[in-house]
Parts: C-alpha cells; sequence; structure tokens
C-alpha cells in the first residue's frame, strides 16, 4: 500500500523549471490544461454541494472524472452511496434493512491492516486485495478529526493517476461538508426509541409483557436474556454529529437491538438467547466503529427481567463516570472488572471503606514499606493466579521454595492463613479496597 500527499501542481516549481529551460512549452501547457481541468471538477463538486445535490450526485461526478466506481461507507460497514450503483454479493448483504459489507471482507480489510490506514491516513491510499485483480483506494471521511467513514474506489475500468488521486482528496472533504448537513441518514425512530428508554429506565411499564410487545412494534424479538450498552466520547470535542447517525450506525452492527438516547448517553438493548450480548464478528465490528469515532462502550451483566433493565442501566451509566482515558486497554468496558469500584462508590463514607480493609493487609503493607520486602505483592499474585502456588511463583519469577517461605512468614508475621476459606474472601476484598481507596 502506498499513500499519496496530493498536492500535484507547484507553479513556482514550474515557472522557475520552464525559466531554465528544464520543460518544454508543451509541457507547460499539458501542465496549465491538467490544472484548468482539475479545477472545473472541483468546481462541479463544489456547486453540486451547493446546491445540496446529496451524496449521489456527488459520487456521480466523481466517477465522470476518474472513471471507476465510487462507494461510500460509515464506520459501520453501512453503504451510504455508491455510483453506479453496487450489487457485489462477495462482499455486500443487507443487514437491517441497510446494504452493508460482508464481515468476512471487513475481517480481511482489518487483517491486511486497511481499517488501520483508513483511520490514521488523512489522503489517499492504494492496496492490493486479494482476489480481485485491481488497485483499491480507500479514503477516509473525517469531521473534526473523527473518522466516520471512508471512500473507496475500484479501479475496474482504468488505472488511477496522481490526478485521481488528487481528486478523491478533494471528494473526500467534500463529502465531509455533505454530511454534517445531510440527515437523509439519519435514525427515523430516533426519538421513538429514545421515548422507549425513557419509559424502561423510570419503570413506567406495568409489566414486563408489555415491555416485550413495544420490542415487537420496533421489528426486535424479544430474547431470553439481555445486554444493555451505553457509548460516550473519550473526549467531549469528539462528538461531531447527531446522535441519531451514531444510533443508526450501532443498529446496523448489533442487529436484533434497540439503539436510543436516555439522559444525553447512547443506549443499546440487545435481546440475546446466548450467554453473549454479540458474536466475535460483530465484537469486531463494534470495535472498529468505537475506534473511528474515538467512543468507549460499556457493557452491563447480562439480566433477564426487563423490569429491571434500570437496575443494569446504573451499571453501565457508572462506568461511564469511573474509567480514566489512560486506563482503556479495550474498547469495551465490562461491569465484572467495574462493579466492586461502583459498589464502594455507593458508600459515602471513605472511613467505611478504610476499616473495611482486613487488618493484616494493613501490617503487611506497612511492614513491606518499611523492610522493602514484598508480602503483599506475593499474597495479591497468590489471588491473581487462582490460588496457584506454581503459577504465583512463576510469576513472581521465584522457586516455589521461597514462595511458600513467604507464605509462612506472613502467617507467623500477621496470621495471614491461606487455607481458610473466609480469610480468603476478605483477603482479596481488601485488596480491592486498598486499590481504590488509594
Amino acid at each position: 500500500m502506498s499513500e499519496h500527499y496530493p498536492n500535484l501542481i507547484n507553479f513556482d516549481e514550474i515557472i522557475d523549471s520552464y525559466s531554465k529551460g528544464e520543460i518544454s512549452d508543451n509541457c507547460l501547457i499539458d501542465t496549465v490544461k491538467s490544472y484548468r481541468e482539475m479545477q472545473k471538477q472541483k468546481d462541479q463538486l463544489f456547486d453540486a454541494l451547493r446546491k445540496g445535490c446529496g451524496l449521489q450526485e456527488l459520487l456521480k461526478i466523481a466517477y465522470k472524472f476518474v472513471g471507476n466506481p465510487f462507494t461510500l461507507v460509515d464506520s459501520s460497514y453501512s453503504i451510504l452511496a455508491s455510483y453506479p450503483t453496487v450489487s457485489d454479493e462477495r462482499t455486500l448483504e443487507i443487514k437491517n434493512n441497510r446494504l452493508s459489507i460482508k464481515n468476512v471482507f471487513s475481517n480481511d480489510m482489518k487483517v491486511n491492516k486497511i481499517t488501520e490506514r483508513i483511520y490514521h491516513s488523512i489522503y489517499p491510499f492504494t492496496s492490493k486485495i486479494e482476489d480481485f485483480p485491481y488497485d483499491w483506494v480507500f479514503e477516509s471521511i473525517r469531521i473534526n478529526q473523527a473518522v466516520v467513514g471512508y471512500i473507496c474506489c475500484r479501479g475496474i475500468n482504468k488505472e488511477f493517476s496522481e490526478e485521481d488521486l488528487a481528486f478523491i482528496h478533494d471528494l473526500s472533504k467534500t463529502i465531509s461538508v455533505e454530511l454534517q448537513k445531510d440527515f437523509s441518514f439519519s435514525n427515523p425512530k430516533g426519538i421513538k426509541y429514545d421515548h422507549f428508554f425513557k419509559e424502561l429506565f423510570l419503570k413506567h411499564f406495568d409489566n414486563e409483557e408489555n415491555i416485550k410487545n413495544q420490542l415487537k412494534l420496533f421489528g426486535v424479538k424479544p430474547e431470553s436474556n439481555y445486554y444493555l450498552l451505553a457509548f460516550d466520547f473519550i473526549s467531549s470535542s469528539e462528538r461531531v454529529l447527531s446522535p441519531d447517525y451514531y444510533c443508526n450506525q450501532i443498529m446496523s452492527i448489533l442487529t436484533n437491538s434497540v439503539t436510543g438516547t436516555y439522559n444525553g448517553i447512547i443506549i443499546t438493548l440487545v435481546p440475546t438467547h446466548t450467554l453473549k450480548p454479540y458474536s466475535e464478528e460483530n465484537r469486531e465490528r463494534l470495535v472498529t466503529f468505537l475506534q473511528m469515532n474515538n467512543m468507549i462502550a460499556t457493557l452491563s451483566f447480562v439480566f433477564t427481567n426487563l423490569m429491571e433493565s434500570h437496575t443494569y442501566f446504573d451499571q453501565c451509566q457508572s462506568m461511564l463516570t469511573l474509567f480514566e482515558p489512560s486506563d482503556i486497554t479495550d474498547r469495551i468496558l465490562l461491569y465484572g472488572d467495574y462493579c466492586f469500584r461502583h459498589i464502594s462508590n455507593i458508600i459515602d463514607n471513605p472511613e467505611v471503606l478504610q476499616a473495611s480493609i482486613h487488618p493484616a493487609l494493613k501490617f503487611i503493607k506497612k511492614y513491606d514499606e518499611e523492610n522493602e520486602t514484598e508480602y503483599l505483592l506475593t499474597l495479591q499474585t497468590y489471588i491473581q493466579k487462582n490460588r496457584s502456588a506454581p503459577a504465583a511463583a512463576e510469576a513472581l519469577h521465584i522457586h516455589k521454595s521461597t514462595f511458600f517461605y513467604r507464605i509462612e512468614k506472613m502467617k507467623s508475621l500477621f496470621g495471614i492463613d491461606i487455607s481458610n476459606p473466609d480469610n480468603m474472601f476478605a483477603y482479596e476484598i481488601s485488596l480491592k479496597l486498598m486499590k481504590i481507596s488509594k
């Protein structure tokens, strides 16, 4: 793959070369003609933008100039527009009533690092894709630095020139402006979904059957299990479009779901007959969407009673206030990793938390600080390694006999007893309390 920086015509350099006799009259004339042709095509793009002709017309103009078919894709891999109309069964399918790129093809894009290049590059780049005999050109569509989609142009009819790539770069910037004023792709059911979540979380439904009937009216099938996801931007400045835009993309990824907003938060309710909220392929698509839009998602515990949805919304909402951007290792935060911190936040008095820490661990911490020992780390590693002495010794890079020596020392110095299950539970809880009460 190669990236193209489309500053193709520098008239100062051209005139300088001409004055030195390095280029001919014909070369100068050809350069001026090329520049005028490019300006003519740009003017057509800007005129279509000004008249509000829409995305399809912009791609039609691009097709006339470049001579190869264009497809505009949002960050959920749904097709926003194409010219000519695409109908490639190898790469496309209908999902949630929208034409989308198949999971297998989007996964290939990720494996070949095309998705990564789209996210990081601000210029068009060419790529070879296995089983296709022509070049592909991709460029991201950005709004306030956030990637909201990308252009894809397939070199079916002819090879790409430098002028083509420069034009595609201008097309990208034009589409960015069009997307900011064009709401034809927004979710027309957004208001209904928002009202549904308001009624659900304020407990206005009389019974669960009424909730399930409402889901059926939305075309969503109730299941035995449910999850809630909440979405937010890592930085408040990243929200660049209407919430409906993001809701529509999320529902394209998580089919058989409802997405709306509540208290300014984008929320998705996912019915599922399994103990997983989504397939691994859809999880990958969701993570890519979150990366492109610089967002995170929080995922509740699974639940079975829709009348209890408000409690699981609290789980998702709490994580949005607890995470630190520097701590993010995954775009989807699981409540299981944050539940203890959430519970501790509910307790208003920090003295209660401190008093709940097992005294033996306080003594160990003080002893370690004064004697430069690692007894607390030893106990913590033992718990983290599912209470396996060999695994803990390996993680600590010590011999197993050294590990047991430390355990015996902790028993004699602090009364630690790893054979007592109640004590071990208290030690584990205390370690978590010590971590969050620093």
